[in-house]
């Protein structure tokens, strides 16, 4: 369950009980004159009569009635080194059964790879997709195919309540902890309109919220949604907040329909990671979404954003005024510190894209470190990972001032650089679909491939996004020479049966330095990221930021870097969709 100093939490607020139905007493209507002169009788009193007043519940009641409309919603991340957990819980309100929609806070879902739905008091879970969200304004809509014993709630008019009104909260808080079942706190408003960071219009109220309650409905006497809940302030005693529904509905309306809104795909959570990331600057990542502008230029789980549009982030308040001053379609610039290498990366990437990267996504290259400023008072742009005068571009693999990175290619614009392409017998090698691709036709053949700039490099570290597509071997190599028509060199590299292993060729004598073994962090059939990284005799190899293996050897002391591909029986393709080689010094 995922917690931050601003915990976001969903709770539905319900009101309490009501007071005894308001009476008067009936207007008596004056006694008829009798024919005679006789006084009129005195009329006899009537029972009072009862005034019409707006149906009013009770909590038990509106429990009861917003039941079937309240789900818990599991959301499972990947596991990283700052989500060892990588599961997330909230709530959600069911709005519109015919379609199957639901409401939540994006925060629950953002970068989840699964996301379900659970109703009450159950363990069975079932499948929900994001139809659309807004980072910014936190919400998100949800929908399910199944929807046995749900119901749609009735959403009310914010803008008819009063402070001091009485509500309800509702939801799953510490769902995985306390259990499945609802809860119900009861509460009051004590503010309309309220501001709190990036949001702009909340209902401040007194119940008692938790995590595992963000996204549940705020009901009022009459039984309506009226706000969504979303935060409350860390040690500030009976002080929570939900999303008023005058803001919610014409958002969710938007959403439903598949529009995102100020989309980047980032789910952002304050940075509580100082011994991790070595600073408390910026704001740590927990989630990226698929498919995303954040995944299509590079960003993954565990990195820190520190800048966007060259404005140092503290929090989503400032990234929502950057990306509220921007439409889709535009570039916005980021900077990123992944801790797992030391590197800080920049990168553009294009707003409101889904799907495939355009020819406008700039991917992630390494400017420097967490301590160092990007190079750019050459004339250079800063993530261009160039040495400012050689007229080379960012993605043409040249080194940056210091002479570190000396490779950098991501392939976006269908340039191979210095690359080798072209076709032989058994095998090719081109650029297609923003990937450097290997085409291996024989069997049992192994290939070895490198940029002219890798030639020749001591100690170092190359990284690659690879693909394997079929039953073959992929993965990258250092220290790679030939002479006398014999090579050496070592590799490293990974299969679809999520197999990885780690060998030494020298003068066409190969030996087994890490063996064969399975290992989960292996994603078949998708890119994985892995790095071989060399310093004197000491090799380390990770699979998507794990260090799977590490060995010492003095055999090879320098030579070329790149890639290494071998088939099985079977023709075998290997995709490489960003290779970056530098020096370590």
């Amino acid at each position: 369950m995922r917690l931050s100093p601003l915990f976001l939490i969903v709770a539905l607020l319900l009101s309490a009980c009501g007071g005894a139905p308001n009476t008067q007493p009936a207007a008596t209507s004056a006694a008829e004159a009798s024919p005679s002169a006789a006084p009129a009788a005195t009329p006899e009193p009537k029972e009072p009569t009862t005034v019409p007043t707006a149906a009013t519940m009770n909590n038990e009641e509106i429990a009861e009635k917003l039941r079937p409309s309240t789900v818990r919603v599991v959301a499972e991340f990947g596991e990283t080194a700052i989500d060892p957990e990588g599961l997330g819980a909230g709530t959600g309100i069911v709005y519109d059964l015919d379609n199957g929609y639901i409401i939540t806070n994006a925060h629950v879902v953002e970068g989840a790879s699964v996301v379900k739905i659970a109703v009450a008091d159950s363990t069975k879970t079932r499948s929900a997709r994001v139809v659309g969200r807004s980072q910014c304004d936190d919400l998100a809509v949800l929908k399910v195919e199944n929807k046995e014993g749900l119901e749609a709630a009735t959403l009310g008019e914010s803008t008819s309540m009063k402070p001091g009104a009485e509500v309800v909260a509702l939801g799953y808080p510490l769902s995985f902890e306390l259990g499945t079942d609802i809860s119900v706190n009861p509460g009051s408003i004590s503010q309309l309109k309220a501001q709190l960071d990036k949001f702009e219009d909340l209902i401040k109220i007194d119940a008692a919220i938790n995590p595992g309650n963000s996204g549940g409905p705020l009901v009022n006497r009459k039984g309506e949604v009226i706000g969504v809940n979303s935060l409350g302030i860390d040690g500030a005693q009976n002080t929570n907040y939900a999303i008023a529904m005058s803001q919610a509905r014409p958002i969710v309306e938007q959403l439903q329909e598949g529009k995102n809104r100020h989309y980047i795909g980032l789910n952002l959570v304050p940075n509580e990671y100082e011994d991790y990331f070595g600073t408390t600057e910026g704001m740590a990542i927990i989630g990226v979404a698929s498919g995303s502008p954040a995944s299509q230029v590079g960003i993954q789980a565990a990195d820190l954003l520190v800048k966007m549009e060259g404005k140092s982030i503290s929090d989503e308040a400032a990234v929502c005024d950057i990306l509220r001053s921007h439409a889709d379609g535009d570039q916005l610039k980021v900077t990123v510190f992944r801790a797992s290498t030391g590197e800080l990366l920049e990168g553009e990437l294009t707003m409101g894209k889904v799907g495939a990267a355009d020819d406008k996504t700039v991917k992630l290259a390494v400017v420097g470190n967490l301590n160092s400023e990007p190079a750019g008072d050459n004339g250079q742009s800063g993530d261009s990972g160039q040495s400012g005068d050689n007229g080379q571009s960012g993605d043409s693999g040249q080194s940056d001032d210091d002479g570190l990175l000396v490779v950098n290619n991501s392939f976006d614009d269908g340039d191979a650089g210095t690359w080798p392409t072209g076709q032989e017998d058994g095998y090719s090698a081109q650029v297609a679909d923003g990937a450097y691709t290997v085409n291996l036709t024989v069997d049992n053949m192994y290939l070895f491939l490198h940029p002219d700039e890798a030639a020749d490099i001591a100690n170092g570290a190359v990284a690659a996004q690879i693909r394997p597509e079929g039953t073959g071997l992929a993965g990258v190599m250092a220290r790679y020479s030939e002479a006398d028509g014999k090579r050496s060199m070592y590799v490293c590299w990974i299969s679809n049966e999520r197999k990885f292993a780690c060998s030494k060729d020298v003068n066409n004598d190969w030996t087994v330095m890490v063996k064969p073994q399975t290992h989960d962090a292996i994603q078949p059939d998708t890119n994985n990221k892995v790095v071989l990284a060399v310093v004197g005799n000491e090799f380390s190899f990770q699979i998507n930021d794990q260090e799977v293996a590490s060995f010492t050897d003095d055999s090879l002391t320098t030579g070329g870097w790149g890639v290494y591909a071998e088939t099985t029986p079977g023709n075998f393709k290997a995709h490489y969709d960003h290779i970056a080689i530098g020096k370590v010094e």
